[in-house]
């Protein structure tokens, strides 16, 4: 019993002065997981690993080795003491006497290991603390294999597809700007091609793809366009007004592309109207691909109530609608709110309201 006592207190007196090897700062700083201490760097930049080591033997060097993430890669010599195997990859220098640290310079995807700080306490037997380090890259989109802006006729398929790199994989999610919805439904897509299905008018606009990891985002705008013959829309339907006094019938041609002041008309009865004289067309340019035509009457007649077409053609197709003039006992105002008769004043609403207000307060 006593021989066992003295075994066991020469064991632990052997422990005890075992070398306690900690690498105890890096650069970047460390994430601690239960299994695994690793080290996010971003590439091409530098990472740095203090090594603290106490109760070192003197006969004893302390060394940095990696060990590769591939099954069967051979272990990488780096140090041995202050001596670096490869001056232009790895420096090591020596802040204090208990302290070794590794700067691996110019980090790639090459780099990404396990290092390990360890000082020899017998065969094959080493004192030891180890990091991983993991290297990212923020994303980048691959040109040659995202779209670009399209022109597509209304019935061709679409299809938006974004790839890009990145370490780790970035996410990638697609979403319509000015905050339209998507034509597959929702505001948002996660996948690296947005199907769209065949074209339809409303499906044009621009469309935002983002890859984004934990390194950061990058974005690409598509804009796609969709070709489609005029859509034709009256602003007003019916409209009325009185024998003698001015009216505007408005026209709305949604297309692609626009139709031209060339490509817009009015009819009546199926007979051109032709500007000049008692009528004038006005070509009004909007917005989203739309423009009005206006046909001004100067002065109603008794012929004049009846159907009016406006047409309207793209290289697409054509278009039309129709509107109806009605007869009024009253006079009604014009597209400019104001009341026009032919030898006559024009008032507008407000300036007749004004004359009343101003006639009321005289009264009293």
């Amino acid at each position: 019993m006593k021989g066992l006592i003295v075994f066991m207190c020469v064991i632990l007196q052997v422990f005890s002065n075992d070398p306690d090897v900690k690498i105890d700062e890096t650069s970047p700083p460390t994430k601690f997981l239960p299994f695994e201490k690793i080290m996010t760097v971003t590439k091409n930049s530098d990472a740095y690993l203090t090594c603290k080591v106490e109760n070192k033997p003197p006969d004893k060097d302390v060394e940095w080795v990696g060990i590769p993430m591939q099954p069967g890669a051979p272990l990488i010599s780096i140090s041995n003491g202050p001596d670096s195997k490869d001056p232009f990859k790895y420096q090591i220098d020596v802040p204090s006497a208990l302290q070794w640290r590794l700067k691996i310079q110019n980090v790639q995807l090459t780099d990404e290991m396990k290092y390990y700080c360890r000082v020899p306490i017998g065969v094959q037997k080493y004192a030891k603390d180890v990091r991983t380090l993991k290297v990212v890259t923020a994303p980048q989109i691959a040109d040659l294999e995202t779209d670009s802006d399209m022109t597509v006729k209304v019935g061709d398929p679409v299809s938006l597809k974004c790839n890009a790199t990145g370490r780790p994989f970035p996410i990638v999610k697609w979403e319509k700007l000015a905050g339209g919805l998507l034509p597959t439904g929702g505001r948002e897509h996660r996948d690296y091609v947005l199907d769209l299905g065949k074209a339809k008018p409303e499906y044009r606009g621009s469309y935002k793809c983002t890859a984004q990891n934990e390194k950061g985002k990058a974005s690409r705008v598509v804009s796609v366009v969709v070709q489609f013959k005029p859509i034709a829309r009256a602003v007003q339907n019916p409209v009325q007004q009185k024998v003698g006094y001015r009216k505007d019938l408005m026209c709305e041609f949604e297309g692609y592309p626009i139709p031209s002041s060339q490509q817009v008309a009015w009819s009546k009865n199926g007979q051109p109207i032709t500007t000049g004289g008692n009528y004038e067309t006005t070509y009004i340019e909007g917005a989203s691909d739309k423009v009005r035509i206006k046909l001004t009457i100067k002065s109603v007649t008794n012929a004049d109530f009846g159907y009016y077409q406006c047409m309207g053609s793209n290289a697409e197709g054509s278009g039309s609608t129709q509107i109806e003039l009605q007869s009024s006992n009253v006079p009604t105002p014009d597209s400019t709110g104001q009341i026009n008769g032919a030898g006559m004043l024009t008032f507008s609403m407000i300036t007749i309201m004004m004359l009343l207000s101003v006639c009321f307060l005289h009264k009293f």
